[in-house]
């Protein structure tokens, strides 16, 4: 039978080729029958066929063939020719062949980023903070506010106009000054 051999005369039964190995020959008498699986796939013991041999848990290709790392940013878990999956949103992973979501990193406080990340400098300010990309952001003062987010800078409210909030996301949090005062 494939996937097996028997080095010995008699009526013991044959051995099983090992895990992450494979043989197509029927009737082999010796373990140099069972060929290596292609580089980063993994076969059960007593495979007989080289499609037998999938992709290891954070690789990807088809089943039989060399296998890719999944990219930055992306994971696989499990054994097989499904694609890698891609870090959850604001998250990030630097790392290649990633074999679980738990290389996935969260972004710095006040940041977001967009699934399949695969780096801090993809993690950007959120509206009404600001600072650099991949660094922690500061809210917005009093009086200014941001809509966009990304490594903007904070704008001032419209002169007769403020805001007491920190963090404004929106100009719309820019309210008339009160009766007998003035803003910028």
């Amino acid at each position: 039978e494939a996937g097996t051999y028997k080095s010995s005369n008699g009526s013991a039964s044959c051995d099983a080729c090992a895990p992450d190995t494979f043989s197509v020959t029927v009737g082999a008498v010796s373990a140099t029958a069972c060929q290596a699986c292609p580089l980063h796939t993994r076969s059960d013991a007593g495979s007989g066929a080289i499609a037998a041999c999938s992709c290891a848990a954070g690789y990807t290709g088809p089943d039989g063939a060399e296998c890719a790392a999944c990219e930055a940013g992306t994971y696989k878990s499990s054994n097989g020719s499904a694609g890698c999956s891609p870090c959850a949103a604001d998250t990030f992973s630097t790392a290649v062949g990633a074999e679980s979501a738990t290389a996935c990193v969260a972004c710095p406080l006040h940041t977001r980023s967009d699934a399949g990340s695969s780096g801090i400098t993809n993690c950007s300010c959120v509206a009404g903070y600001t600072g650099p990309d991949g660094a922690e952001c500061a809210a917005c003062e009093a009086g200014t506010y941001k809509e966009e987010a990304g490594g903007g800078s904070c704008s001032q409210c419209a002169a007769g106009t403020f805001s007491p909030l920190l963090a404004a996301p929106a100009r719309s949090a820019c309210g008339p000054c009160a009766a007998h005062s003035l803003s910028p």
